[in-house]
């Protein structure tokens, strides 16, 4: 799991859910927020789009055959790492 979600969970953002006002959200949408009911339990868990990149992009680094398919390509040499940043503009 990456430091930035870690951080994220630790700073949450915590609101009450009025169940009133169905329209859209009374707060801005950052990071994560919990949304509690009047006794204090969770509702649901919201995440912003860049933190939900984050866990999707963490979840596919994590997937075995990802990591087999990276293993057979830096071992058969055919184009280095440094190669792979200069094509994409990232040097």
């Amino acid at each position: 799991m990456s430091r930035s979600l870690l951080k994220n969970l630790a700073e949450e953002q915590v609101f009450l859910l009025d169940r009133s006002k169905k329209d859209k959200l009374p707060f801005p949408l950052k990071g994560i927020v919990r949304l509690i009911d009047d006794k204090g339990r969770t509702l649901a868990f919201l995440l912003d789009k860049h933190m939900l990149e984050e866990i999707e992009e963490d979840m596919e680094a994590a997937n075995p055959g990802f990591l087999d398919s990276l293993d057979r390509s830096r071992r058969s040499g055919r184009i280095s790492g440094e190669a792979v940043k200069a094509r994409a503009g990232l040097k």
